[in-house]
């Protein structure tokens, strides 16, 4: 072969690759996310309306695209304090509390329980339709344990353990999404070494008890790309389903998704790094096939639970959330993708991850990800009523905001929900 075709090749493949994943994704999100839908209008009476105009937008996803909240900035008042809420509004379905629910956050002291800040957030998830995840009952890191927590003996232990439990899942008692019950499990043992292997499943089995219709997950990190990880997260989750626990999900934690590349050869990411950022690269085929095994081997939604990308440079961060938010979406068994967080003056790590700037503006990779969300991943138009009363439209699965206007000039709006069980919906009038 002539050298400058090789030369040519060597040049066009990799690009061909990128491609190849990306056209591959978005053919599964269009056959996995979205429906063929059918809306009916009808009068007070039951008889159908031909002739009227529906005009429907996407509201919100049924999919679980969210972001960690917290109380500081939900709160504030000012400007900082719209844009953050807006932000929340404008792009998510979903919510976690950044640290409001962990025992460190509801009782510093002990006997002194305080939910007021984790009641606000989820009362403002519940007013606006957004579901929440609850994270997290237990923390099997020591450093993260209370100073009066590390203090007491196994048996007052035991009884705080059973204490906060109680307290903490029947109050959220079917308000949540999901429940991260032990984070961490896989890198901490502060409970198992105090009270027993078999308490982690307790914990399950209790929670299940107190909370059944809530999935309960494991949550951990490193686990990308990375099949030594993998192989014990399924170990600990089949124990603890031999120990009669009910595991509903896993969480997959990815605070180092900047590795995430197209190029099967690049170098490992440089400098020091903190145990839970991976220094080796994740191409999408890693990816996917971490979720494809998980999926396998247990039959259990996923959630990608705790995501951030740091890097300087905001247009790369857009492009590796990007990646992640595509692959995530296009894979079956994920039913979750939440950012921790998006503010510059608010991202846990800095703006070197964040999506908005300072200034509430959005960088370049906030306005990837805005972009996404709000227009490539919605539906929008408008469709007129046959004389059966129906109309029919192809879009994602969510609640859509439909807009009527009858024969006679009349309007009327609605909210429904689209969903694959149910992709049809009726709207009656009412006079």
């Amino acid at each position: 072969m002539n050298r400058h075709v090789l030369a040519l090749l060597f040049l066009v493949l990799p690009s061909l690759a990128a491609a190849d994943w990306r056209s591959d994704a978005d053919a599964r999100i269009e056959r996995l996310r979205k429906g063929d839908f059918t809306v009916e209008v009808r009068d007070a009476a039951g008889a159908p309306i031909g002739g009227a105009t529906v005009s429907y937008q996407l509201k919100r996803h049924a999919f679980l695209f969210g972001t960690a909240i917290a109380y500081a900035p939900f709160a504030d008042q000012g400007e900082d304090g719209r844009q953050y809420r807006q932000f929340i509004l404008d792009h998510f379905s979903a919510l976690v509390c950044e640290n409001e629910m962990k025992w460190y956050s509801t009782e510093v002291e002990r006997g002194h329980e305080d939910y007021a800040q984790a009641d606000a957030l989820l009362a403002f998830a519940a007013q606006n339709g957004l579901r929440m995840r609850g994270h997290c009952l237990f923390w099997e890191k020591q450093k993260y344990a209370m100073p009066w927590l590390v203090a007491l003996n196994p048996a007052d232990l035991k009884a705080a353990v059973e204490h906060r439990l109680t307290a903490t899942a029947s109050r959220y008692a079917g308000r949540l999404a999901s429940w991260d019950v032990d984070n961490e499990a896989l890198d901490g043992s502060f409970f198992r070494e105090r009270l027993g292997a078999d308490f982690m499943a307790w914990m399950f089995k209790e929670t299940a008890r107190l909370d059944p219709k809530t999935p309960l997950f494991v949550n951990e990190y490193a686990i990308l790309g990375n099949p030594e990880k993998t192989t014990r997260l399924l170990a600990l989750v089949k124990d603890l389903q031999a120990k009669g626990a009910t595991v509903g999900g896993i969480g997959i934690q990815s605070h180092d998704s900047d590795r995430l590349t197209t190029d099967r050869e690049a170098a490992p990411m440089a400098g020091e790094r903190p145990e839970w950022m991976m220094k080796a690269r994740l191409t999408p085929e890693m990816f996917l096939a971490t979720l494809d095994r998980l999926s396998a081997e247990t039959r259990m939604p996923i959630h990608l639970t705790e995501i951030s990308a740091k890097t300087p440079d905001a247009v790369r961060r857009g492009e590796v959330l990007d990646m992640l938010f595509r692959l995530g979406f296009s894979h079956e068994s994920v039913q979750a993708i939440m950012l921790w967080g998006f503010g510059a003056k608010t991202h846990w790590m800095g703006p070197d991850a964040a999506l908005m700037n300072a200034d509430n503006t959005l960088n370049a990779a906030g306005t990837r990800i805005s972009h996404l969300l709000r227009e490539e991943w919605t539906t929008r138009g408008s469709a007129t009523v046959g004389a059966d009363g129906r109309t029919a439209f192809r879009g994602f699965y969510g609640v859509y905001t439909l807009k009527i206007t009858l024969p006679d000039g009349r309007q009327i709006a609605r909210d429904v929900s689209l969903t694959k069980p149910a992709p049809a919906a009726v709207v009656r009038l009412t006079e």
